[in-house]
């Protein structure tokens, strides 16, 4: 029965799984224009050239915090981070109570979110 249990789970994971659209999120931080796809002439970036050019490039950009960690901040929690109090580095502000980050929000909708060691996110 367990056994049963667990296939008809799988099965019903991998038709909700198939139904989502793919999506592909790359952050680079601290490298400005300096990629083949944005025209630098010496810049030896086949693979993320390739992948711009099946996706989307974005030509007109701004940071609302232009430092590193306070940028992550923005781009995990989708606030500006005057909205949040982590516009200065090392400002370990707390997000309001039941707040979740945009990877939450994914998972629980079957998507798979990695994220390989930076956690910096100015965040206590």
């Amino acid at each position: 029965m367990t056994k049963i249990l667990i296939s008809l789970t799988i099965s019903t994971l991998h038709v909700h799984a198939t139904d989502l659209p793919n999506i592909l999120w790359l952050t680079s931080e601290d490298n400005g224009p300096h990629l083949g796809c944005y025209g630098d002439k010496y810049a030896d970036t086949p693979n993320l050239d390739g992948l711009a050019a099946k996706g989307m490039i974005y030509t007109r950009a701004i940071s609302n915090a232009p430092v590193c960690a306070p940028a992550r901040t923005t781009i995990i929690s989708g606030m500006y981070p005057t909205s949040t109090g982590a516009e200065h580095m090392r400002s370990m502000t707390q997000l309001p109570k039941g707040f979740k980050m945009y990877p939450v929000y994914l998972r629980e909708l079957g998507y798979y979110c990695t994220n390989n060691s930076k956690e910096d996110y100015n965040l206590a």
